[in-house]
């Protein structure tokens, strides 16, 4: 399991897009100020996003909540693993509360499960839908069965 993204849930998106790439000088890696999701290159193996807090909440289902609710998310820590579905049933053997069992989420390129920590922080794991190749690595041919 590798930490990948601290993902804040932030109510003005567009001040916060602007805070994080023009005050902070964060290089933008995805997204734009009107995209409601950015990331943003933090010089590490990790990467800091920020997403329209409303975006989580109608995910999650909790968006019909009052947002000043503590059960309103700010935060949520992401983690890349292999094997999505393996590692939530593992989680949910082991006693983590899931909140979303492992679905795609074909808009956000993922598979993903959601759970909470102890303390009720958001926690999510995913693998991309689509495998991303290392640049480094060769790509491999792919032959198809002849009719």
């Amino acid at each position: 399991m590798r930490c990948s993204y601290i993902r804040l849930l932030v109510n003005d998106y567009e001040a916060c897009f602007r805070f994080y790439s023009d005050m902070l000088g964060l290089s933008v890696l995805w997204g734009d100020e009107n995209s409601r999701y950015a990331e943003f290159d933090v010089e590490s193996g990790t990467r800091l996003a920020i997403n329209q807090r409303e975006v989580m909440a109608e995910a999650l289902e909790t968006d019909t909540a009052d947002p000043e609710l503590p059960h309103q998310d700010r935060l949520a820590v992401i983690f890349e693993v292999d094997d999505v579905d393996g590692t939530a049933e593992r989680l949910v053997k082991d006693g983590a509360r899931q909140v979303m069992e492992p679905r795609d989420w074909t808009a956000w390129g993922i598979r993903a499960a959601h759970f909470r920590d102890p303390d009720g922080y958001l926690l999510e794991i995913n693998r991309p839908l689509i495998p991303v190749v290392d640049p480094g690595e060769p790509v491999s041919e792919v032959s198809l069965p002849e009719d």
